[in-house]
This record gives structure tokens, C-alpha cells and sequence, in this order.
């Protein structure tokens, strides 16, 4: 009898995160218990009895006394106390060459039924990390106790900032000009203490007004911030080169560490992402906050850095959130994964949010799709513009969710009967003078000094920022030595979507 098909593709793949091996010759494995926390933990998988390890192959050795064993574990993980929280199990029996090998495929539990751990001590509490089980650490187990709460962090009261100085004048009044374009209607000469209580940012409790999380997170003053939150809300970096390169000398071209509200972080890293658009821009539209001229794929980037302020993880206060702008792409790093199943983060429908009070707010003015469209917005606009579709990782083991833009233009090329290739773009970049100016300037291969000496400039950040940067961001240019970017012999040359930029801006 040959070995059946799901049994056969486990065995392909060998261990990993979502297969564990054990020989179960001699009766049950005390370990089998530690494999199902760790995978109810995380994203679930298959426990497999009765297979052994030779060298790189794994093979069907066959369970001793089957029966016996099948039913030890199934009575033992019902037993009260064994495990923390029940645990969706299916169960399958195999049999290879006379040789019998037990599976069973553990559910992950949902975040209210986690952390699954074993014996009543939640210290043996476990992971599935790459092959293997580990035991997890105190900061692991808390992050998971966060998410396991009904009552969300931005929903508790705050009280360690009295009410008359817990918000920033300036940033609720911006948030209510934005809210009252949004919707008309509402009285606008409502003071802001009634506001927030009707739109439930403040409580009362024993008659007083408290604000909540959400509330100070949003519009908080920098006291406010500051004892909420004892890390920053984000840290944005501009990049001189690519996702995948060797990280320079040169760390970053610029950087921005907001330690202040989310309205606020939003407004500097607005200013900051303007300043290295490559295309100049009249206004803001008052009502949408995009640009009036919003360079192609503005509200792509508005989304994933609202779903980064708005859906991190604020109790974790031993990491906080990045944004990096590479040569390449823009990479999206937040605290706290996310809490649907990530195979069905693009399907329509509302998703369960880490902070809801925080993610209303934002969309009672715009700033951010309506819940359960932004992702699929992102991906169709993204394409629409010639890039690749963005790229999303749910990290359940390290509680994180990352998001990468691609910014790497799709190029057709086609060759003419002189056997001359032509760049043929699916979108042209739309280019500034400076970025004009610098692709007129470079013939052949030059160095930095020459280039620079070519255009009149003395300033080398100013160079990056203003002509390097939005010229390689949009593949114009290159390095001749883009694995030694600080070489003596770095050289910079035009690429052919440069040469062919070049030839249609004269």
C-alpha cells in the first residue's frame, strides 16, 4: 500500500511551521502536548505519530499499539487542566506498509482563547517558530493576554493626566474642522468637551469626564502622549538604496521620530512625504486631504500609513512603528498583527480591529478607506499605476504585520528591425526640474563630484534629497557598484527608462 497523499506531502516538506514529526514507538510523547500549544498558538498545523528522521528524508515507522495512543492524547488534552483553553483537533489514521502513523491537524485558536498553555502554569505557554517549539517568553505571553481582552486599550479611561491639559488645542480642532466638512450637519459650535463625550472619547464616571485611550492618542498633548505612550508612535526613514541592499555607512538620508498624537504624526510625516515627492503640488484639498495635483498613488500610501497609526499594537510599549522609504519600495512595519486570518485579509467584508474607537475616528473624516475595502484598494490602485501589487506578511509568532509597496515600474521592451531596443513604459514618469536637470546632465558614467560640479551644487544633502533620490526612486538612474555604494570607484549612469525619460521630456 502506498502512502496516502496528505500523509505523503507532509513527509515532502518535512518540519516546519506547519508539520511536527515525532516516533511515538513507545507510547504517547510527553512533548505532543508542547506542539499543540505552539501551534493553537499560532497558525496552526499537523502533529504526525509514528514517523522518524533519517538523515534529510523523513519515513512511516509505525505507532506503537495505535489505538492505545490515539486515545491517551485525545483524553488527556479533554482532561481538565492539561490545557488552558479547548483546541479544534481533527484526527486522521494512516497505514504504509503495514505501519500505522497517526495525524493530527490542530486549529489555531482565536485571540480571545489564547495563550494556550499546558499543566495551569501559563509560563509553559509555547510557539511554533520555524521547525521547532519554544517556550514563550513574558513579553510574548502579555501581548497575547492584550489581544485576548474584550475591553480594547484605546476604550480604557486615562487618568494620569488631569482633563484641562490632556489634548492639544490645535490637533482637535483640526480633527473637528475635517470632521464637520465630512459631515455636514452637526453643530459646529458644540464646545469640545460634549463633542468628544458624544462621539465617546470622553466617559463619566462618577461624575467626571475621563478621556480615553483613543482620545489622547489622537489629540493627546504631549503630557498626555508622553504618560500614555512611553515610546514613539513612529519612526519614518528615507533611504538611500534599495530594500534588499547592503545597508551603507550612511544609515539614512532623513529621519523623522514622532513622539506626539496621531493626528500630529500624520501632519509630519505628510510634510516630510511631500518635501521627497518627486512631482510639485499647489495645495491640499480641504475636505479629501489629498493633493490638489495628487501625484499617482497618494491614496495608496495615505492607506497603509493610516492602517499603520491606527491598527498597532499602543500596550506594547517595547517597539514602536516604521515606515521605510528604500530606493525600491516602501516598507510598512507595525506592532500587532493582524486579528483575521491573513488568506482572507483581501476578501470584502468588515475585519475585527486591534483599536476600533482610533480607526472610527479617522474614517468619520476621510482619511482612510471604509473597513474591509482599504487593502483591496491599495492592490488595484498600486497596479493600476504600473507596480507590482503590494506584498503583506501577518507575523502571528512575533506579533507584527508588515506591508511593502513595490515601486519598481513594470518596462516592456521591444526591439525594431535596426535591432534597437525601445523602452516602452507602462506609465512615464513625471519627473521635476531637478530630476530634468539631472538626467540632462549625465553622459555616460560619472562620478558623484563630477555630477555635482555639472549642475552647480555644493550641497551633498541637498544633491540626495533633491535630484538622487526621486531620480532612483523612480529607476532613472543607477550605480555602476550598487553593492559598494561607498566606493571610490561608485560611478552613476542613466538607465534605459531613463534615457528613455530624457529623450521624451526635450
Amino acid at each position: 500500500m502506498t502512502t496516502q497523499p496528505l500523509l505523503a506531502d507532509l513527509l515532502r516538506s518535512g518540519e516546519w511551521t506547519g508539520a511536527e514529526f515525532k516516533a511515538a514507538r513507545q507510547g504517547l510523547p510527553k512533548s505532543a502536548f508542547e506542539t499543540v500549544s505552539a501551534f493553537a498558538n499560532t497558525r496552526g498545523g499537523c502533529l504526525v505519530l509514528g514517523v522518524t528522521q533519517d538523515g534529510e528524508q523523513f519515513e512511516v515507522s509505525g505507532v506503537g499499539e495505535p489505538d492505545k495512543v490515539q486515545n491517551d492524547f485525545l483524553s488527556v488534552l479533554h482532561a481538565d487542566g492539561k490545557v488552558s483553553h479547548d483546541v479544534d483537533i481533527t484526527e486522521h489514521r494512516y497505514q504504509h506498509d503495514g505501519k500505522v502513523a497517526l495525524a493530527f491537524r490542530i486549529a489555531e485558536n482565536p485571540r480571545t482563547r489564547k495563550p494556550v498553555y499546558l499543566d495551569g502554569d501559563i509560563r509553559r505557554t509555547f510557539l511554533r517558530k520555524g521547525g521547532g517549539d519554544y517556550r514563550a517568553q513574558p513579553h510574548e505571553i502579555e501581548r497575547m493576554l492584550r489581544d485576548q481582552s474584550a475591553d480594547r486599550w484605546d476604550g480604557q479611561p486615562f487618568t494620569r493626566v488631569s482633563l484641562d491639559e490632556v489634548f492639544h488645542s490645535a490637533s482637535l480642532t483640526w480633527y473637528r474642522d475635517r470632521f464637520h466638512a465630512t459631515n455636514p450637519g452637526f453643530d459646529v459650535e458644540q464646545p469640545h468637551h460634549e463633542f468628544l463625550h458624544d462621539w465617546g472619547y470622553l466617559v463619566k464616571e462618577s461624575g467626571a469626564f475621563l478621556p480615553t485611550g483613543a482620545s489622547v492618542a489622537l489629540f493627546g498633548s504631549l503630557r498626555g502622549v508622553r504618560n500614555l505612550l512611553p515610546r514613539p508612535i513612529l519612526d519614518v526613514q528615507f533611504l538611500g538604496y534599495g530594500s534588499h541592499d547592503e545597508m551603507p555607512e550612511t544609515r539614512w538620508i532623513d529621519r523623522l521620530v514622532s513622539e506626539v498624537n496621531i493626528v500630529e504624526t500624520w501632519q509630519q510625516l505628510l510634510a516630510k512625504y511631500l518635501f521627497f515627492m518627486p512631482k510639485p503640488f499647489r495645495d491640499i484639498d480641504s475636505e479629501t486631504l489629498e493633493r490638489r495635483d495628487a501625484p499617482a498613488g497618494f491614496r495608496v500610501f495615505r492607506e497603509a500609513a493610516m492602517n499603520l497609526l491606527i491598527h498597532q499594537d499602543y500596550g506594547d510599549h517595547s517597539r514602536k512603528a516604521v515606515i521605510q522609504f528604500f530606493t525600491d519600495g516602501i516598507r510598512f512595519w507595525n506592532p500587532g498583527d493582524s486579528f483575521g486570518n491573513e488568506t482572507r485579509l483581501l476578501e470584502p467584508g468588515e475585519k475585527e480591529v486591534r483599536n476600533p474607537a482610533i480607526a472610527m475616528g479617522m474614517r468619520r473624516i476621510g482619511m482612510c478607506e471604509q473597513a474591509g475595502t482599504g487593502l483591496r484598494m491599495m492592490r488595484r490602485e498600486w497596479q493600476a499605476i504600473g507596480y507590482a501589487a503590494p506584498l503583506y506578511e501577518n507575523d502571528r509568532v512575533h506579533k507584527a504585520f508588515e506591508s511593502f509597496l513595490p515601486q519598481l515600474r513594470e518596462v516592456a521592451v521591444e526591439v525594431t528591425p535596426q535591432v534597437t531596443p525601445q523602452v516602452t513604459p507602462q506609465v512615464t514618469p513625471q519627473v521635476t526640474p531637478q530630476v530634468r536637470r539631472l538626467l540632462d546632465a549625465i553622459e555616460g558614467e560619472m562620478r558623484l563630484a563630477d555630477l555635482m560640479g555639472g549642475l552647480g551644487l555644493t550641497d551633498r544633502k541637498h544633491f540626495r534629497t533633491q535630484y538622487w533620490l526621486p531620480a532612483s526612486e523612480q529607476g532613472l538612474i543607477e550605480m555602476t557598484l550598487p553593492d559598494k555604494p561607498n566606493s571610490s570607484k561608485q560611478r552613476y549612469r542613466l538607465t534605459e527608462l531613463g534615457h528613455f525619460t530624457r529623450q521624451r521630456n526635450q
